[in-house]
């Protein structure tokens, strides 16, 4: 089923919204917050505390790996952003769903702002990072990679595959990484594309990310068997649960003479 289009007359952040529209609608709630709070003395200063510093350490500043995709120097670099998040992002909902969106636009940010902060440390011509095209780069590529045929219809008139799209803008992202002053937006692109592309073949089955086991005093110890209980007369297949249960937190020994006896009648049927 087709996500609902976007209109203002939604209710923002309504769960009958797709979570792209719910993403636009708060990147336009932010951008005009601070369009008011702009008129303030302070506003500026709110501005670039949740923009993304390179220069501050990160632990310091940590917050801002997150808020600085919500912020936008200007309306066109907002309007320009969005379009691209709702005609592509969007389509890949459909396809995958929405948790999958709020990963790769959340965590593709977070990269692209890493990216940009190794940068930084190696040159001063970097400045605060704002906006959220690293993710959206991530769900353009993710796209791209899950649904490289689907075909589109640029201003209603050139039919044309998505990929080839999504490949014209990764070339002059590349093309402003080399002959632009001001790249912080063209690494964060590249951090989005480098996440979208391994999160998209992930969930592809391709690779897997690496698994983490939790510790085993966190979790409930697995049985090893299970009784099967057919006479009317056995010990329910609850008790038995329950006393194997037992024995795996504290050992056979906390049996009672009782519960001993149940098992003992269970294993022999």
């Amino acid at each position: 089923m087709l996500n609902k289009p976007f209109t203002f007359t939604n209710k923002p952040f309504s769960p009958l919204n797709s979570v792209v529209v719910n993403i636009i609608w708060a990147n336009v709630i932010v951008y005009f917050l601070f369009l008011i709070l702009g008129i303030f003395p302070f506003g500026q200063t709110l501005f670039n505390l949740f923009s993304f510093n390179p220069h501050q350490p990160i632990y310091i500043s940590f917050y801002s790996l997150v808020t600085n995709i919500f912020l936008h120097a200007g309306f066109m670099h907002l309007l320009g952003n969005m379009l691209w998040l709702y005609f592509v992002g969007t389509i890949l909902e459909d396809l995958i769903g929405s948790k999958h969106i709020v990963r790769l636009f959340i965590f593709g940010g977070i990269l692209g702002s890493l990216i940009y902060f190794i940068f930084a440390q190696l040159t001063e011509n970097s400045g605060l990072l704002v906006g959220a095209s690293g993710g959206i780069a991530a769900i353009l590529i993710a796209t791209a990679i899950y649904a490289p045929n689907y075909r589109v219809f640029l201003l209603g008139i050139v039919e044309i595959e998505l990929r080839w799209i999504v490949i014209i803008k990764i070339f002059f992202d590349v093309v402003g990484l080399l002959f632009t002053y001001h790249i912080g937006g063209n690494l964060a692109h590249l951090g989005g594309y480098l996440f979208g592309l391994a999160y998209i073949t992930e969930i592809r089955g391709i690779w897997n990310f690496p698994k983490f086991k939790t510790s085993a005093f966190n979790r409930k110890p697995k049985r090893s068997a299970t009784v099967n209980i057919n006479h009317s007369k056995s010990p329910s297949q609850e008790e038995i649960d329950a006393i194997l249960d037992k024995i795996s937190a504290n050992g056979y020994d906390s049996l009672t003479a009782k519960e001993k006896e149940k098992l003992f009648s269970a294993s022999k049927k």
